[in-house]
């Protein structure tokens, strides 16, 4: 395994591959680097570099050291990112220059830290290769020492620093290795950075595409597909968006993928559809729909094959399907709350909607210095520590997890609560539509439902299109009128998946704009 290749550019002028003997001795250099910039274990360290591997070895480098590196997705905005750095008090900013630069003219957020330390990507790379440079040996951490700091994306709320300790992320390799088979030589497409850093761990090759990790929806298929041939890729991690791009290129060229044994689809639902699709080109692969946070994962999952089977009832209301627990994982339903859970809440029956909540060694240590979110979101049932997802959802007749959507999305209409997955698998099926959104009108505690769509072709008839969305919904919902539907040129979504929607910046839009227009019927 040492001269077995860990870390490759798809585009050769990156930088020169690396061994799993060469990754470490990298590691033990940079560690060395760090030291000598005055970083010392049990620091904290913002970490704002390139992805792929500027980003592998500076994160191991100062988790060899002992420094607990910040982890935080620019892409949020700048107001998020300034809101983070002063929850966590850093000691230290690791980042390229112009980050460097840049924090000079926000004094108050960070004033914490103590130094910088510039990363230009190519003289990093030559000095840490050097063999001149000294090794520094890895400290001794224990398993409930502090690890990291991930910041969560703040897709519907504030973003919260989540504790990782060693012992989460070796409970995360653990499963990783175990439940979906990972094996020590495949070969991973590295498409969310995030999730390369699992790969040393359990001695994948980590493929480094030839894309912007921070725009998915802008990755080029052809260049994915060509990385996936050109290296026998046999793993990949990749958002919804990501997936429709590697489907239609495959299509449309007449191209199969027979290396890949699996990949992973995770940041938002994706239709039954895209599925079945996906899966005709893996040839023997199997997608993968893996369900989890930034607080907990894996937490549960299904495969292709099943969502075959479920694909009538995922578009006719009963909700995405996230299939089994993840052996060891804890997965119960709770009554929906605003407030935190007092010790005598009890367990919904199956088929009963509620908070989607789990236990189990891959959940994290709540919240860095955030001990009100931190106490909303855990609570004790039955002896264990359970984590609120933020989801809602319920078990159906199979004992069989589903999916309804996110708790602070849901609507309240004069007909009762309306979840947002219970609604648009039923219009996303429709031909035409690339994505919709499910939104509530008004000022009122209930709310009018209405449907944001996003179109596959601007070109396409909206008459026609109103008309079967508003036949469909009736058709699985037969008291759900939907007298409004608007359009988008392109929904906005989150930045680290190019996938999760912004249905409350939805709501707010048109709202506003409703409001503005007070002949609403006009509006559609």
């Amino acid at each position: 395994m040492p001269n077995r290749l860990a870390i490759v550019p798809a585009q050769t002028k990156q930088f020169a591959p690396r061994t799993f003997a060469e990754l470490y001795s990298d590691t033990s250099r940079c560690a060395e680097k760090l030291r000598n910039a005055g970083l010392q274990k049990g620091d904290k360290s913002l970490l704002f570099v390139k992805p792929g591997y500027d980003l592998i070895v500076l994160a191991f480098g100062m988790i060899h050291l002992g420094v607990i590196p910040i982890i935080i997705d620019p892409g949020m905005g700048i107001k998020s990112v300034l809101s983070c750095i002063r929850t966590t008090k850093p000691n230290f900013l690791v980042g390229i220059p112009l980050v460097c630069w840049l924090s000079n003219f926000f004094p108050r957020a960070f004033s914490s830290i103590d130094g910088r330390l510039k990363i230009r990507s190519s003289s990093f790379r030559k000095e840490i290769v050097t063999p001149s440079i000294a090794w520094t040996p890895p400290v001794q951490s224990s398993q409930s020492d502090l690890a990291a700091i991930v910041f969560t994306s703040g897709s519907t709320g504030k973003p919260k620093g989540v504790r990782y300790l060693h012992k989460t992320f070796n409970a995360q390799v653990y499963t990783l290795k175990k439940y979906f088979n990972m094996q020590v030589g495949e070969i991973d497409l590295a498409t969310l950075p995030i999730f390369a850093l699992f790969n040393p761990a359990l001695g994948i090759t980590t493929i480094i595409p030839e894309m912007n990790p921070r725009k998915p929806a802008l990755a080029n298929a052809e260049k994915l597909v060509q990385a996936i041939q050109k290296f026998g890729v046999t793993s990949a991690f990749a958002s919804p968006v990501v997936g429709r791009k590697i489907q239609q290129w495959c299509t449309q060229h007449a191209i199969t993928l027979p290396s890949m044994k699996r990949i992973f689809l995770a940041g938002a639902p994706s239709t039954p559809n895209l599925i079945e699709k996906l899966s005709k080109i893996l040839c023997k692969g199997k997608v993968y729909l893996p369900y989890g946070a930034t607080e907990a994962l894996p937490v549960a999952q299904c495969m292709s094959e099943e969502i075959a089977i479920n694909k009538k009832s995922i578009e006719g209301g009963a909700g995405s399907l996230l299939g089994s627990a993840i052996s060891g994982v804890s997965v119960s339903i709770f009554p929906i709350s605003r407030a935190p859970f007092s010790e005598d809440v009890q367990e919904l029956k199956g088929g009963e909607v509620g908070e989607i909540c789990v236990s189990g060694d891959i959940v994290s240590d709540g919240y860095y210095k955030m001990p009100g979110a931190t106490m909303d979101a855990r609570f004790k049932y039955d002896g264990r520590i359970f984590h609120r997802m933020g989801d809602l959802g319920y078990y159906d007749k199979f004992g069989q997890l589903r999916f309804l959507g996110r708790k602070a999305e849901r609507i309240i209409t004069e007909n009762g609560p309306l979840e947002t997955e219970r609604c648009e698998p039923v219009v996303n099926a429709l031909e035409g539509v690339r994505r919709s959104a499910l939104i509530g009108i008004g000022s009122d505690h209930a709310k009018e439902p209405c449907i944001v769509i996003e179109l596959e072709d601007e070109k396409l008839d909206k008459k026609i299109l109103q008309n079967s969305i508003r036949q469909s919904i009736l058709s699985v919902f037969p008291s759900l009128e939907i007298k409004r539907i608007f359009w988008e040129r392109s929904i906005p979504v989150d930045s680290r998946h190019n996938a999760k929607i912004h249905r409350l910046k939805l709501t707010k839009k048109w709202n506003g704009i409703v409001s503005k227009y007070s002949k609403a019927g006009l509006i559609e």
